[in-house]
């Protein structure tokens, strides 16, 4: 066999470049698809360093994940001032700068400039905080800027349309319920770091669901509140509507039925708001609220919602079958759950690897969801998470 007939066995550079490339695409492919490889499906992520629920995630403009504060085990169960990032390309999780304390029951808000202005929260003691911090992803460090006017936990904070953020009822005390809940306002201005007090709501609320609409005003709806005296919580079914040319709030159509703790909003691409865990949505050009079509009753209703790119739906944390997610305790199953916005039906979709509840589910440049912490079992069985999965619609 000569030389030439040798040479004609080897295999082509030409060849070996394009299987490297193959395998390159493959790889590429598995990593933005995971490991199941299909569409609809969860595939598990990077762990965070921490495990924590209750915690806030922010989407920043650098396309990375902030997760701040909720609550972990140390012992026992307490407030965390630890953050960490998750990039999406890298698949993990990084620990950046910590809070000046530790919060749950917090709100975190992406401004305009990139910076992430985290507002009151609870030591999970008795105490809420008035403070608020500012996080700049240039310098992973975080800077203490203006105290509102009272501290607050479980409140809502709404980015208006021009940049200033509204803060919006809430608690002052987590456990001390000769306190009632809170009516007052406020706008912070990034520009000078200051609070500037607003219209109250006519109603006092904790744990509402609010949103910033289409027109500019912000919808506030359902929670709980209390006179103080050490009465119970009641559950509203109320909604009211923030206008920032007058600084005032107005009634607008009560959600139908006894909705408890709503799940956090979802906005749609139609200008609707979507409360996934009453299946019910609110138009603003009609104020009404409308029911969708049926949630599965394979579990019960999902207490997080989150918009994907297609204009649906994702839906997560439904509990055992109960008409009101909060009869269940801590008793979450896997069960993924997708709304249609051209039918408005629901129809279950692939499950998590993980049961969880008090988790946050973050929609990435990717089209992926991002479904992170939480925790799972009743009392003194709980167990928080690390575990973070994505969704590929």
């Amino acid at each position: 066999m000569n030389r030439t007939t040798c040479r004609d066995f080897r295999t082509p550079r030409s060849v070996l470049l394009l299987t490297l490339m193959i395998g390159m695409l493959f790889s590429l492919v598995v990593k933005t698809f995971g490991a199941s490889g299909g569409s609809r499906t969860f595939a598990l992520t990077g762990s965070l360093n921490t495990a924590r629920y209750s915690h806030t995630a922010t989407l920043l403009q650098n396309g990375e994940v902030l997760v701040t504060g909720g609550l972990g085990v140390n012992g026992n169960y307490t407030s965390l001032a630890s953050a960490e990032l998750y990039d999406p390309k890298k698949g993990r999780w990084t620990v950046t700068g910590s809070m000046s304390v530790g919060r749950t029951g917090l709100t975190a808000t992406l401004l305009a400039n990139g910076r992430v202005l985290v507002v009151g929260g609870s030591d999970y003691q008795i105490r809420c905080y008035a403070t608020a911090e500012l996080y700049n992803p240039a310098t992973g460090q975080w800077t203490l800027t203006g105290s509102m006017s009272q501290p607050r936990c479980l409140h809502s904070a709404t980015l208006l349309s021009n940049g200033d953020v509204l803060v919006s009822g809430g608690v002052n005390s987590l456990y001390d319920f000769s306190r009632p809940t809170v009516s007052g306002a406020e706008i912070y201005n990034p520009n000078t770091g200051t609070w500037t007090p607003t219209g109250s709501l006519n109603t006092s609320r904790a744990d509402a669901a609010t949103s910033l609409l289409q027109n500019g005003q912000v919808l506030s709806a359902g929670g709980y509140n209390n006179t103080g005296n050490n009465n119970p919580n009641t559950y509203l079914s109320s909604a009211e509507l923030y206008d920032p040319s007058t600084g005032q709030w107005n009634s607008t159509a009560s959600i139908s039925g006894n909705v408890g703790l709503p799940a956090p909003p979802t906005l749609l691409t139609n200008g609707d708001v979507l409360i996934a865990n009453d299946a019910q949505f609110y138009d603003p050009t009609t104020a009404s609220w409308t029911a969708t079509g049926a949630l599965p009753t394979l579990t019960g209703p999902p207490t997080k919602a989150a918009l994907l790119g297609n204009g649906n739906a994702l839906g997560t944390g439904g509990e055992c079958k109960s008409t009101k997610y909060y009869n269940c305790g801590f008793a979450p199953t896997n069960v993924a759950y997708l709304y249609s916005f051209a039918g408005n039906s629901w129809s279950q979709t692939g499950s998590m690897n993980y049961a969880r509840f008090y988790h946050t589910m973050t929609l990435l440049p990717s089209g992926e969801v991002l479904v992170t912490g939480g925790v799972v079992g009743k009392s003194a069985y709980r167990t928080v998470l690390s575990t973070a999965e994505l969704y590929t619609p």
